[in-house]
């Protein structure tokens, strides 16, 4: 947060020198109190009986819908418009009694669905266009990432990772340049290589660096990886690192990646995670399955049918409910992601938590570039804040040609030529000058037969 502070509150000629010195400060401070004091709780309460965990959970659930009642005027609305107060959840089953909570209710009425009492000078605000493409705006406290990165770090740890392991990201955090695709981050041991200029004429310049760093372990987005790995099989390279694990996150992991990636990195432990800017839902694959174990601590979930009841084969969108989120509260928050829900305990690794066999409604695309090259959504959108999601209705993007795209919007109010602007100058940015996007004002937009948007409507045939 103390980062976040820097960037927004100071002008621009003291932001470097500050961050200069934020960066200097050893990242075991950095990550503060909460978050060890939670990893060391985690270490010992993933091996808790269900009934233990479910005796937490519900504990962490009243306390949640009680704050959230109390503080937050449109849930309250909506739960006495349900017949529902916070003395009804006797049972973890009685959550079924709550509203569900829609990405669309909550952009549209974020004052509303914000708590009074809680300080917005001390919280993020934080945006996401998610899978769906209907960009949100909500707030987190400083203690969902303390909590978050406890969870998601106790998740890689499966794999051997460390804190401080040396590793090479790969996940849009470095824009790079064509000359310079890579940048190292001395204070947390990682070689940050840009997602934007994966191709065969910088092929050379990634291998040099990762040659040159010799990574324990990537992270990485599953598209951005799958690029890479075509050329190390391509050009003979496979096994050229020790790497101990690939781990992957932000996209769907297909079969077919997976199998690339064990060709390129023999002996790497393929891992994947599951998660949302919105942090109602995290799971990580077990480290003897590729089943996703949901963290039973950080949140709840179901499975729901299209009647809105628990679906009986498993398949469903997800539903979330958040443990910790109370500046903007996702209670049965519904995710618009589709998987096929697994069992309540792993009889391998021996974990009393919820199941994710595989996530079916995750799909990233792909945007093609003047130069044929590949750039996905979540390099050019998803890892990026716009300051224009806050007044947008909804967007889809649009392709007919290589190098050039077109952003369908529906506007929200205060919706201005300036956030038009943003959105291209960013996204020409991040695509290095190789990507001409325009702007267009659209009433509705394309739809799949089951009513659910399309967040880009490709119409270029091609392969990766």
């Amino acid at each position: 947060m103390l980062r976040d502070l820097i960037r927004n509150r100071f002008p621009a000629p003291l932001r470097r020198p500050l961050a200069s010195i934020y960066a200097s400060v050893p990242l075991q401070w950095r990550l503060g109190r909460d978050y060890w004091k939670f990893k060391a709780f985690l270490r010992e309460a993933q091996w808790w009986s269900r009934e233990a965990i479910e005796a937490w959970q519900l504990e962490r659930l009243q306390a949640v819908f009680a704050d959230a009642y109390a503080q937050v005027l449109g849930y309250q609305a909506l739960c006495r418009e349900a017949g529902v107060r916070p003395g009804d959840l006797e049972t973890l089953g009685d959550i079924q009694r709550l509203p569900l909570i829609t990405k669309t209710l909550l952009r549209d009425n974020i004052k509303d669905f914000t708590a009074r009492n809680v300080n917005l000078a001390r919280c993020r605000f934080k945006t996401t266009g998610g899978s769906s493409g209907a960009p949100l705006g909500f707030y987190h406290a400083e203690i969902n990432e303390r909590i978050e990165n406890a969870c998601i770090h106790a998740g890689w740890e499966r794999t051997g990772w460390r804190l401080g392991a040396r590793s090479a990201i790969l996940r849009g955090s470095y824009t790079g340049a064509p000359e310079k695709v890579w940048r190292f981050d001395r204070a947390r041991n990682e070689l940050h290589l840009s997602s934007y200029y994966l191709s065969d004429a910088n092929y050379a310049q990634y291998m040099a660096a990762m040659k040159e760093f010799a990574p324990e372990f990537i992270q990485a987005y599953p598209s951005s990886i799958s690029i890479l790995a075509d050329g190390i099989l391509k050009n003979g390279h496979a096994g050229r690192f020790s790497v101990k694990a690939v781990i992957l996150g932000s996209e769907n992991i297909f079969a077919w990646q997976k199998d690339k990636l064990a060709r390129a990195f023999p002996g790497a432990r393929i891992f994947g995670f599951y998660g949302q800017t919105e942090q109602a839902v995290l799971a990580d694959m077990c480290e003897l399955s590729d089943q996703y174990h949901v963290w039973p601590f950080y949140g709840l979930i179901e499975v729901l049918a299209r009647d809105n009841q628990p679906a009986r084969d498993g398949v469903g969108e997800l539903v979330g409910t958040s443990l910790w989120c109370r500046a903007t509260p996702f209670i049965r928050y519904r995710t618009e992601d589709y998987v096929r829900r697994g069992a309540h305990f792993c009889s391998i690794c021996r974990r009393h938590f919820d199941l994710i066999e595989t996530i079916e409604g995750r799909r990233q695309d792909y945007v093609i570039l003047s130069d044929s090259t590949p750039a996905t959504l979540t390099a050019l959108i998803f890892a990026q804040h716009f300051d224009a999601f806050r007044f947008i209705r909804n967007l889809q993007l649009h392709q007919d040609r290589a190098g050039a795209v077109l952003v369908k919007i529906i506007p929200a109010g205060g919706f201005e030529e300036r956030h038009a602007n943003e959105i291209v100058r960013k996204m020409e940015a991040a695509a290095g000058g190789r990507l001409k996007v325009q702007v267009a004002l659209a009433e509705e937009l394309a739809r799949t037969p089951r009513g659910k948007h399309l967040f880009m409507v490709q119409k270029l045939d091609f392969r990766i």
